[in-house]
């Protein structure tokens, strides 16, 4: 027993001085309350308002939409390099842009298929397919948004006390994760039958990285995957503003700047 303690403590140790933080670049807003997130590509969305802006890697100028229709942009979701999802909580609608911010046969407008009140949207590796939550009937529901039409549904999916916030809300390995502000964690397959259900603190934010996921506590970083040895380690910076994970790059943003990092296990 003693001999296996010893080879997890220098497993462990190894992980530990294994981890290494390389900068790649930095991005720069255009202002430090500016909404923003990332392709696979690295280039960077804003957005404030209604209006948003693109910036794509071989250009130096941004691209530049005001989307008059769209009142507040709530969410602009990366499918891949070319393609993005945009959607307003406010006016409730949905659409597809180009990598010009053009959009892609119109808006969708969700109120028009029985849908009360879309507060969360979350984009499918499918990429004919989206994730939308019904904060009033605390619905959820996977949608096509080729054809318009609803491919499963599921009311009082939280259990239906009608108060559900989520904080977290994302495709992993095909089914969708919800982490909601109480800490509840739901995760649902792709027929949204619920597989897995469990409470982390309330404070964690989830994320996923290298087909496992992870939880952040201030610079804190571990993750919840299956490994023998739970692996956890501090941020490299310790002041930020947000973190997001995308793709395989982690997102720091401290003021106006945006720092990307990519570790290595």
């Amino acid at each position: 027993m003693k001999n296996i303690a010893c080879i997890i403590l220098l497993f462990t140790a190894n992980l530990f001085l294994a981890q290494t933080w390389v900068l790649e670049k930095e991005l720069e807003l255009k202002d430090s309350n500016y909404h923003w997130t990332s392709d696979e590509w690295g280039q960077l969305y804003q957005w404030e308002g209604n209006t948003l802006w693109l910036k794509q890697n071989q250009n130096s100028l941004p691209f530049q939409e005001t989307f008059k229709n769209l009142g507040q942009i709530t969410s602009v979701l990366p499918i891949n390099g070319l393609r993005a999802f945009i959607f307003s909580e406010s006016q409730q609608m949905l659409g597809i842009l180009d990598n010009t911010l053009q959009v892609k046969d119109g808006l969708i407008a969700l109120y028009e298929y029985n849908f009360s009140n879309v507060s969360n949207v979350a984009a499918s590796y499918r990429p004919d397919f989206i994730w939308l939550f019904d904060q009033y009937r605390e619905r959820l529901i996977l949608f096509n948004i080729n054809t318009a039409q609803t491919v499963q549904i599921v009311d009082n999916c939280f259990g239906g006390i009608g108060t559900a916030v989520p904080k977290a809300f994302f495709e992993y390995q095909q089914n969708l994760v919800c982490l909601l502000n109480d800490g509840r964690y739901f995760e649902f397959d792709r027929n949204l039958t619920l597989v897995k259900n469990f409470s982390l603190a309330p404070e964690y934010q989830l994320f996923e990285y290298q087909n496992e996921l992870w939880i952040q506590k201030g610079v804190q970083l571990e993750n919840l995957g299956p490994s023998l040895v739970a692996i956890h380690f501090d941020a490299p910076q310790p002041h930020f503003k947000q973190l997001q994970v995308l793709q395989d790059r982690f997102y720091f943003q401290e003021g106006q700047k945006i720092k990307v990092y990519r570790l290595n296990l």
